[in-house]
């Protein structure tokens, strides 16, 4: 007799649409990550002095550069 394993999933609300993508690719990621990321950057947008109000849409882009460079971490870089 073969006995299964009963999965056990969680059930959490959800309230960002979330999608990553990676040299063009995109990505699969489940709710919980797409929560953890939307969450994320949410609470970044919002310790920004600048913005009047909760933005609906944030867009993010990350490109790694050819060689690690020492900064000022409290400068803003040149446009």
């Amino acid at each position: 007799m073969v006995n299964f394993l009963e999965e056990k999933h969680r059930i959490m609300k959800k309230s960002f649409e979330t999608e990553m993508y990676v040299d063009g690719k995109k990505l699969p990621l489940n709710n919980f990550v797409q929560e953890t990321i939307g969450n994320i950057m949410a609470g970044f947008s919002k310790s920004l002095k600048w913005l009047e109000t909760e933005p609906e849409t944030i867009e993010v882009k990350i490109k790694r550069l050819p060689k690690p460079t020492d900064v000022d971490a409290h400068v803003y870089p040149k446009q």
